[in-house]
């Protein structure tokens, strides 16, 4: 065991559920115990390989029936450049075709996570293209991106379903809100957006400024949606808006690529590093 895997990962587990799909499973029923949703992300992006990007999407067909065969509340989110996006075009597209009629199949839902900009139009074309077959499926916006409010409204106008996040990617300040209270302006607009036109959406952020905002616009819409909080941060929050009587999801990753994932999560949250300095000691 090399070096990361004896000092970072024992840190990592905060935010991921481990290296193997046994992991996560058990903690999307520790989820499940205290009355949360579990969204399961297999960790991976930009994957070139075809054969490397069939294994992924075979791990989804096992992490979906994983959560069937467990009676798990719970359903898997994809990155499509780990099917190939941007290299393999046509094989993506067929990868995602199997793990959406299997989510069908087992009646779950399936959610697309968003990338990098350069991926937006390629995500919500194919997004758009297999919810026609598969009314199960969301995807998520970045209220980050300047561009947001009318992609929402493109696929609200569709009949889709998205998730709301800030954004973590690093974008050029000419297609994206580059101070917090811009993003936290424009998370608002999508929000009240939603609550007027959608249903069955999912609001992804730990700000309690923006929990609150959307828990007002509950009070008068009465409509059907969800929190989605990252595994590891804000835990009080999601045990206080479960007795709120809020639907509660966690963010759920799990894989080989924890490292990549766990950097973010230390770059968001600086203090996490005092973590990992006594984890040294």
């Amino acid at each position: 065991m090399g070096l990361k895997e004896r000092v970072v990962l024992p840190l990592a587990k905060r935010w991921i559920s481990g290296v193997a799909l046994d992991s996560a499973v058990e903690d999307a029923k520790k989820a499940n115990s205290k009355g949360i949703g579990a969204v399961v992300n297999f960790l991976g992006e930009d994957i070139k390989d075809p054969a490397t990007a069939d294994s992924h999407a075979n791990e989804y067909l096992r992490l979906q029936q994983a959560l069937a065969d467990g009676g798990i509340n719970g359903f898997a989110s994809v990155k499509l450049t780990q099917l190939g996006l941007g290299s393999d075009n046509e094989g993506m597209e067929r990868r995602l075709e199997k793990i959406a009629a299997n989510a069908d199949h087992l009646k779950q839902l399936l959610w697309l996570d968003m990338e990098g900009s350069k991926f937006t139009d390629a995500t919500i074309k194919t997004y758009l293209a297999a919810r026609e077959r598969h009314q199960g499926m969301g995807v998520a916006l970045q209220a980050y991106l300047r561009r947001s409010e009318s992609d929402l409204k493109t696929i609200l106008d569709a009949g889709g379903r998205v998730r709301i996040v800030k954004g973590a990617y690093r974008e050029s300040h000419d297609i994206v809100y580059s101070t917090k209270k811009e993003v936290t302006d424009n998370f608002g607009r999508l929000m009240g957006i939603l609550f007027e036109r959608s249903e069955g959406f999912a609001i992804g952020t730990h700000d309690s400024l923006l929990v609150d905002q959307a828990r007002k616009f509950a009070e008068s819409n009465h409509t059907n949606f969800r929190f989605e909080l990252l595994k590891g941060i804000r835990d009080e929050l999601k045990e206080e808006l479960v007795k709120s009587g809020y639907k509660v999801y966690e963010y759920l990753p799990y894989g080989d690529s924890w490292y990549a994932y766990s950097k973010r999560r230390i770059k968001e949250h600086p203090s996490n590093i005092w973590l990992l300095l006594r984890s040294l000691v």
